[in-house]
């Protein structure tokens, strides 16, 4: 699905994104990859905060 949608952002930005893209990497794929990239540092660091509280419970499996 395509959606034509004009995103407003600095030059400054636009460009620090430009930098991130991989050698034939459309600026979609590279921001996918972005999302995705921060999905699982989201998790990670969700995971590690469980973790640091040591609050668990058993489960009835």
């Amino acid at each position: 699905m395509s959606v034509a949608e004009n995103i407003p952002v600095s030059e400054e930005t636009y460009n620090q994104i430009l930098d991130l893209r991989h050698p034939g990497e459309t600026l979609d794929e590279t921001l996918a990859r972005l999302v995705e990239k921060v999905k699982k540092q989201r998790l990670t660091d969700d995971i590690e905060e469980v973790m640091a509280r040591n609050e668990f419970v058993e489960l009835d499996l």
